[in-house]
């Protein structure tokens, strides 16, 4: 029945989603498997609201459900966005609804029924929030909000999972490859590490770049003279001729 699945499918959900490895297909599973397990509300979506309560959908299980958000992002209220604070929100017959009168006026419009969204994930970048909207029933049963809230705890921290991996996973590539310059630098020019790491954000500074985006090409450079030396094919659009970065001259660089 609506609202009162077994602890099976509730439980093969959330193993599903924290069975992701990556935000974009965990944000799909949530969707997903908050329309298995809630079927009453037809229309899903994960959406960021940020602080001035404009939304961004994140994933959506349908175009209806997009429609949702952005009325709540252009109106700047609704359910998600006091989701933000309240942590959950239910909306039992929104045509009765009078909390977010421009909200509402247009929801209904659009056949919003009832509706529940519960916060899901806060950080720095906004909160992540949970939509459920309905437009066949104006009830919710109260075995819905339960389960909706039980499947949301596990949503978000699988969610957060996956996003400390990736940001910890983008750290250390991004050191990993800031070492290699710094090495690179080390031999060619014979400095020791603290002068070659001050040379690469010279170099960085003097380009307008990222020191990432500027030790990737150093390193790329070692790659593809080491290639043409080879006689491999360079590739189209990269200079066979090493150099510090590319296109930035090793002016300044003591002799050995």
């Amino acid at each position: 029945m609506p609202g009162d699945p077994s602890m099976d499918t509730v439980a093969g959900a959330t193993a599903s989603v924290h069975a992701q490895t990556d935000p974009a297909a965990t944000l799909e599973e949530i969707v997903l498997q908050a329309q298995r397990c809630l079927p009453e509300f037809e229309h899903v979506s994960v959406s960021r609201i940020h602080a001035d309560g404009s939304m961004k959908t994140l994933a959506a299980g349908s175009d209806l459900a997009r429609s949702f958000d952005e009325v709540q992002s252009s109106s700047h209220e609704g359910p998600c966005v006091e989701a933000s604070e309240e942590e959950l929100v239910v909306v039992r017959d929104a045509r009765h609804e009078q909390r977010w009168p421009t909200y509402i006026a247009q929801a209904t419009r659009l056949g919003l029924r009832s509706q529940i969204g519960v916060r899901l994930l806060s950080g720095a970048n906004g909160v992540l929030c949970l939509n459920l909207h309905s437009t066949s029933s104006s009830d919710i049963d109260p075995g819905s909000v339960g389960v909706a809230e039980h499947f949301a705890i596990h949503a978000g921290l699988a969610l957060g999972h996956v996003l400390k991996t990736e940001q910890l996973s983008t750290a250390i590539g991004t050191r990993t490859l800031i070492g290699a310059a710094v090495g690179i630098i080390m031999e060619r020019y014979g400095m020791n590490q603290p002068a070659a790491f001050s040379y690469l954000t010279r170099l960085a500074s003097t380009q307008n770049l990222k020191v990432r985006v500027v030790a990737q090409e150093l390193v790329d450079s070692v790659g593809t003279a080491k290639a043409s030396s080879r006689g491999e094919p360079v590739p189209q659009g990269r200079s066979a001729a090493p150099g510090p970065a590319a296109g930035v001259p090793a002016a300044g660089v003591p002799a050995r």
